[in-house]
């Protein structure tokens, strides 16, 4: 392995080993000072013969700051102090900071960095299964507030979702803590989408609001993350702060007709759930058995997730499905995940990269709209 390579290698795992910012600036100053030759199995073990004043100067601290770096990395076994007795290094005693102990570690080092990557991927990945259960969720509380008002059962709903994270937030979490929050942001979405679907299913009138103001605005959802627009979807318009009993003030925005139709799918309306279902591979019918399972039918939300759930499996980057969903609508993007998922499992097509697919067409999708 390259010097660099090395040094790149170690920059991706030093936060899982307790290695800071600085202390790995210091790292990378020593191990600049060594010969690049030495890491090509060469004889020489790679050493730094700086003094820690030098090293001090460089990185423009004092020597003390030094001291503590390297102190962090040795417990972290990153390098080797051999000095003298009076702490001096110099390349003629063959004393100095020695990188031979972390060098032996490049398999490990490996192993915890592909790690790392994979519980990133599934951090992204769950991120947007949360943005996309909040654009559902959105939508389905339009519809609901709409045809009923402000019943109970929609309130429970409602006041349960504004207390979600914002998209921000979701940045900070561990990946168990985002694991559970979005099983819970899912099971709520299915729970609304039941009601919604209970709703067409029996007659208007047996519904009653327990809110009898008919001037209230059913087209109104108080926001829960102001900022992050692109987890909401599409744009929405802002309305004045209103004031609300206990005295706060929430920011309000009215859902344009985009944002409240982002539950349903032009395309399972023209198709038909079962017809688009018998349109994809084995391994997407999978786990759209799983969300049926969950649902007790297939919706548009169940094509979103599954598909989402399938990039992994294809090697395609959550980025990809974010890129889709930005340039087309969630509705474009879900059939362009099963399109790919199709022609990659046709032993008649010959699909070098199912991301590199997955995102020209997508891209020439967004030129044609």
């Amino acid at each position: 392995m390259e010097r660099d390579g090395f040094v790149a290698l170690v920059d991706a795992v030093a936060s899982s080993l307790g290695i800071g910012a600085a202390a790995m600036m210091t790292f990378r100053t020593m191990i600049a000072a060594t010969r690049p030759s030495a890491f090509k199995r060469g004889p020489d073990e790679p050493c730094c013969y700086l003094s820690q004043n030098e090293i001090a100067h460089k990185r423009g601290v004092t020597a003390c700051r030094i001291r503590e770096h390297e102190a962090a990395l040795v417990r972290a076994g990153l390098i080797e102090k051999r000095t003298m007795a009076n702490g001096a290094r110099s390349g003629f005693s063959g004393c100095g900071v020695f990188f031979g102990v972390a060098i032996k570690r490049v398999d490990e080092f490996l192993s915890l960095r592909d790690e790392i990557e994979a519980d990133r991927r599934a951090h992204a990945r769950l991120r947007g299964q949360r943005s996309s259960h909040k654009r559902h969720l959105k939508g389905i509380l339009c519809e609901l507030i709409e045809c009923q008002g402000q019943t109970a059962a929609v309130e429970r709903i409602y006041q349960t979702f504004v207390e979600w994270p914002s998209g921000q937030a979701l940045h900070r979490m561990s990946l168990e803590e985002l694991q559970n929050h979005e099983a819970e942001a899912e099971a709520l979405t299915i729970s609304a989408s039941q009601l919604l679907h209970e709703m067409h299913d029996r007659p208007l009138e047996n519904e009653r609001s327990h809110i009898q103001d008919t001037t209230q605005d059913s087209n109104q959802v108080i926001c829960n993350d102001p900022v992050d627009t692109r987890s909401v979807g599409k744009p929405t318009r802002m309305i004045t702060d209103k004031p609300q009993p206990d005295g706060s003030v929430h920011c309000m925005e009215k859902q344009d007709e985009a944002a409240s139709e982002a539950h349903k799918s032009k395309f399972i309306q023209n198709l038909g759930s079962d017809r688009l279902y018998g349109l994809c591979s084995e391994e997407m019918k999978m786990w759209l058995d799983i969300e049926r399972q969950k649902r007790g039918r297939l919706d548009f939300h169940s094509f979103v997730i599954a598909g989402q759930k399938r990039l992994p499996e294809l090697g395609i980057h959550p980025s990809a499905w974010e890129e889709a969903v930005g340039l087309l609508d969630e509705d474009a993007a879900m059939l362009c995940v099963l399109i790919t998922d199709a022609k990659v499992a046709d032993p008649e097509v010959t699909i070098l990269s199912a991301g590199a697919y997955l995102r020209g067409m997508v891209r020439l999708s967004g030129l044609v709209l």
